[in-house]
């Protein structure tokens, strides 16, 4: 009765996966497995139901050893194709098929030679087999040896619901396994018909594995397959910062690597002490702190500079210190990028408020920054200190070029440009690291002092009139009165409600009052 039921579970899962589709490769490999199985099931119970019928007995001794071969090379492959997902069938696995295709043979031929077995027998005692049996045997146990490592291997590089079918399968193999070289080494004097029933224990372990935990309906894949192909470094430590585990790409960054040496050696080896010290402090900081702590390292690499970000990831089980994460991303594409993006920032903002000849601020800028100053001398005079009005007051320079238009007629238009750009360099030699110097329109330039007073405008106004006057332009000697000069218009500003035009326009005032009585002047709201 037991076999028959076991008959039944197995023919079950037999249909259960055979009616499953699409099939992957992890499919054919069960269904081998179960319908192997199946066979030898439906050998014993027919060889025990037709006694008295010696063609059946036969078939039903052939039928019996066939499902013996196929089971063996069946679990091989469900092994390898679990481990791995998927394998791409090349010629030395049909090496593998070799030996069954012999014992296959051999077996059908044995009742001339009797080579595979003498006498056939349900009662493992009585059996008698050949010379050849040995051979098969070996292959057929170094075949379920293999596919079980593979499980075994899989089991523990892997963690969750991959594992648990895994260790499913394995125990259920291992059962029949067992109970089959207790039959096949004779060492307890049991029916044959017990192994049937241990293969129905080991299929309702497969129908476990595929009901809860989906087994052959979410496809395995190996975790060390999947962080092996990961371009990032990681690696694992033991709370004595002892290496565990690590992948492929932690291996292609540093010397020296292997398990249970120290991860502080592997840094020193191919960073240095500095780093080994800045690196334990943060390690210190994550495992004290039971927190996630990034940082950036660098390493010098054939003339360039590689950056890497660290995380460091503490593992606390109950409040225990287990392990710690430790992964590294090279994050120097990351770096360029934005160190060119930044280029980029500087260069737009150079475009939008500087002047694209002299290099000077522009008049946009000019607007804006004079409005600045202006709110800041109103906020300042309605709110602020008395110490505060005056420290923070501020004054307007323009100036121009005289007889710029001149200058350009007799030396040509770029020599009139590269005048502009000696200008503002002379210029900019008197002037304090607080004044902004802009180019107001053509030949006209605005200087904003900030946080000046009322005797240092004048100061200013003086020293970028002399500083002119006294430098040695190209192309000066044709000027009108032999040299080439500007003139200046100045203004203070320290009280509230000032606009912006209105400044603007006294500052332009006094710099036209220069020029109409004599040029190489500074005049100043006196």
């Amino acid at each position: 009765m037991l076999l028959i039921l076991s008959t039944l579970v197995v023919l079950y899962f037999l249909l259960l996966v055979a009616k499953r589709t699409p099939k992957k490769q992890i499919h054919y490999a069960v269904l081998s497995i179960t319908a192997s199985i199946l066979l030898w099931n439906v050998a014993v119970l027919l060889y025990l139901t037709f006694d008295k019928v010696p063609w059946i007995q036969a078939i039903c001794e052939r039928l019996y050893f066939l499902g013996a071969i196929f089971v063996s090379i069946s679990i091989l492959f469900t092994g390898l194709i679990f481990a791995q997902t998927k394998i791409k069938f090349i010629w030395k696995h049909a090496l593998l098929f070799v030996v069954p295709v012999i014992s296959i043979i051999v077996l059908f031929t044995n009742q001339s030679h009797h080579w595979f077995y003498t006498v056939f027998s349900l009662i493992p005692s009585k059996q008698i087999f050949g010379t050849y049996f040995i051979i098969h045997t070996i292959y057929s146990y170094l075949c379920i040896g293999i596919g079980l490592a593979y499980l075994v291997i899989f089991s523990i590089k892997n963690y969750g619901i991959f594992s648990r079918q895994s260790s499913l399968i394995f125990i259920g193999i291992m059962i029949s396994l067992i109970i089959d070289a207790i039959s096949t080494f004779k060492i307890f004097n049991w029916s044959t018909a017990i192994e049937n029933i241990a293969f129905a224990v080991t299929i309702s372990f497969f129908i476990i594995a595929t009901v809860k935990f989906d087994f052959l309906n979410v496809v395995p894949i190996a975790l060390q397959t999947v962080v092996d192909l990961i371009s990032d470094s990681y690696v694992v430590i033991d709370e004595d910062f002892k290496v565990i585990d690590y992948n492929k790409a932690f291996v292609g960054g540093f010397t020296g690597v292997s398990r249970k040496i120290g991860i502080m050696e592997i840094i020193k080896k191919n960073y240095g002490a500095l780093d080994v010290k800045r690196f334990m402090d943060f390690l210190d900081e994550a495992v004290r702190e039971q927190k996630k702590v990034g940082f950036e390292m660098l390493k010098p690499m054939d003339e360039a500079i590689v950056y890497y970000m660290v995380e460091i990831t503490p593992i606390y089980i109950s409040g225990n210190h287990i392990g710690t994460i430790i992964l590294k991303q090279n994050i120097t594409e990351h770096k360029n990028n934005l160190q060119e993006v930044m280029q980029l920032n500087e260069r737009l903002q150079s475009l939008a408020t500087r002047d694209w000849l002299t290099q000077s601020y522009n008049r946009y800028f000019f607007d804006e920054r004079l409005q600045q100053e202006i709110d800041l001398v109103n906020r300042l005079q309605a709110y602020g200190r008395e110490s505060e009005k005056k420290v923070n007051a501020f004054g307007l320079i323009m100036f121009d070029i005289d007889y710029f238009k001149i200058y350009n007629d007799n030396n040509g238009h770029p020599a009139g440009d590269e005048l502009l750009q000696t200008i503002v360099t002379v210029v900019k030699e008197v002037l304090y690291p607080t004044d902004i110097l802009c180019r107001y329109g053509g030949e006209e330039f605005a200087i904003i002092c900030c946080h000046t007073s009322e005797k240092g405008i004048k100061t200013a106004a003086e020293k970028i009139r002399k500083a002119v006057e006294g430098y040695d332009f190209r192309f000066q000697d044709k000027q009108p009165g032999g040299n080439l000069t500007v003139s200046i218009g100045a203004v203070y500003c320290s009280t509230a409600n000032v606009k912006r035009k209105d400044l603007i326009k006294k500052a332009d005032e006094y710099l036209y009052l220069a020029k109409s009585s004599g040029r190489n002047k500074a005049v100043f709201n006196d």
